[in-house]
């Protein structure tokens, strides 16, 4: 019988592959229903509003933490005073996010009363009241996926999240046919999350049968959750700064329609990072594990080189695909009008590739605890990033955008940290970049060649079915070339196994 964690990560990848197929068909709807305005307006408030989110998940993380480790040594007493103090830590922020939230609306009514019109202004306005009711409500309810967590009821989780994943879509296309507004969406999730939150508590109470019991203050217990929530906050904000700042500013400078143009971008970029980041998920457990045999720091570079590469020549498909044939699926998939947004995507997405390739460096740095200094520089380049999104953009609009970032993340991740994991956490860089360059070249290669055929011979306007055509030749070329000249026996040993598992089953 297959475990819950088994379930959990087979439910996982299903979820990521759900979100990838629910954002390619669910933008071009909402762009077509409610236009780029209303598209860009929603897409402002929630970057606006992305700030204040990351304060549930980071503070979740520090209550978890604490609860595992409660039920893992069968103390119920620490588990019981964990879930205690957590419910006052979380009601204690819903008071305040009340407070920030009031700020939050006259500070967004002060920046944006020049660029929006009265009613844009009123109904992005009326967006953020409902965002941080949402928010107050996810805080309140935050205990009880604590709870489910720790009690490993992974397939629970995911399935109710991937219903709702499906149901949300269908529930916000309905309704904004009714009422084109960006404000529809924000009501539709705010009435689903009140929905997830009773499901959780239901399940909690009555199939768990767990109660919270109201125990005395235990400062230790809550300055532990804080300590280890503000460490991870960091990282957090510097990445919501990284990648949600871009469209604040460029509705301050321009208008919701340039936003929503770069918004599309956006999209591109977050469906890549969700491929690069899975891969090395798989092998996080692993890391633990080696952290602690003998010539364990050689064994562990060992794996990084070896994820990195196998990384690599999964992004690189997509890199590359995009880059040949990004301006034909853009077409086809929001329609004309969004060229920009190809060059958005790519902008961001070359230099965001190698902080892909590295992503199993996140996982090693916190097994040695050295997870600190990558918050910090992430979070110092997140600041410049804004000035220098603002001044690039000036000048060269949302391009100049995305260049800003792109340039952000190829210092940050291509240099400084390179640096740091050779030098600080014991890893090969030369090494992996030594393994890396063939994978990477063959790309580029395959890249320049399609791209000089396609500018001699222009495509036109291009069907449904020939770009289907085009994309699925191109992924057997790149296979096929990457399996002859670059694979590595074991790896192509691997890939041999993998096909004689499908059939198998």
């Amino acid at each position: 019988m297959i475990n819950e964690r088994k379930k959990g990560a087979i439910l996982s990848y299903i979820q990521v592959v759900l979100s990838v197929v629910v954002s390619v068909v669910y933008v071009p709807v909402l762009l077509r229903h409610l236009g780029q305005s209303e598209y860009g307006l929603y897409q402002i408030v929630g970057s606006f509003f992305s700030y204040i989110s990351v304060f549930e998940s980071c503070m979740s993380t520090g209550v978890l933490r604490n609860y595992c480790n409660a039920l893992g040594c069968k103390n119920t007493e620490n588990a019981d005073v964990t879930l205690s103090m957590a419910r006052v830590i979380y009601r204690a922020m819903a008071a305040l996010l009340a407070i920030i939230g009031v700020i939050v609306f006259f500070l967004f009514r002060y920046l944006y009363a020049s660029s929006f019109g009265q009613l844009e202004l009123q109904e992005g306005s009326a967006i953020l009241v409902l965002l941080f009711a949402n928010m107050m409500i996810t805080l309140l309810g935050s205990v009880y996926l604590t709870i489910l967590t720790g009690y490993e009821k992974f397939a629970f989780l995911k399935i109710l999240a991937i219903v709702i994943q499906i149901v949300q879509p269908f529930m916000v296309i309905l309704c904004v046919r009714k009422i084109p507004y960006a404000i529809t969406i924000s009501a539709v999730i705010v009435v689903l999350n009140i929905l997830t939150v009773f499901i959780r508590y239901v399940y909690v109470t009555q199939k768990l049968k767990i109660r919270i019991l109201r125990k005395e203050k235990d400062m230790s217990v809550i300055r532990d959750i804080v300590k280890l929530s503000v460490t991870i906050l960091m990282g957090c904000i510097a990445d919501q700064i990284f990648w949600k700042t871009d469209q604040v500013i460029l509705g301050k400078l321009f208008s919701t329609s340039v936003v929503a143009i770069y918004s599309v971008g956006a999209q591109i970029y977050m469906i890549y990072m969700q491929f690069g980041t899975q891969i090395a998920s798989v092998f996080y457990p692993k890391v633990s594990i080696l952290c602690h045999e003998s010539n364990g720091n050689k064994k562990i570079s060992n794996l990084f080189v070896r994820v990195g590469r196998m990384t690599f020549m999964v992004i690189m498909l997509i890199l590359s695909g995009f880059i040949i044939f990004g301006k034909e699926f853009l077409t086809i998939w929001v329609g004309d009008g969004y060229t920009e947004a190809y060059y958005v995507a790519i902008v961001v997405m070359i230099p965001f590739s190698v902080d892909l390739a590295q992503n199993l460096a996140l996982a090693i740095l916190q097994v040695k605890k050295q997870y600190g200094f990558r918050a910090k520089m992430y979070f110092f380049s997140a600041v410049i990033n804004i000035v220098t999104t603002v001044i690039l953009a000036t000048y060269f609009g949302i391009v100049g955008a995305a260049i800003s970032t792109g340039l952000s993340m190829a210092v940050t991740s291509g240099f400084i940290m390179n640096w740091y994991y050779q030098k600080k956490a014991d890893l090969d860089i030369a090494k992996f970049w030594k393994e890396s360059t063939p994978v990477v070249s063959v790309a580029v290669m395959l890249t320049g060649i399609l791209c000089w055929l396609k500018h001699c011979r222009p495509m036109g306007t291009v069907s449904v079915v020939c770009f289907g055509i085009g994309v699925l030749g191109y992924t057997i070329i790149y296979i096929f070339i990457m399996y002859l000249f670059v694979m590595k026996s074991d790896e192509k040993e691997l890939i041999l196994n993998l096909i004689k598992y499908k059939r198998m089953t």
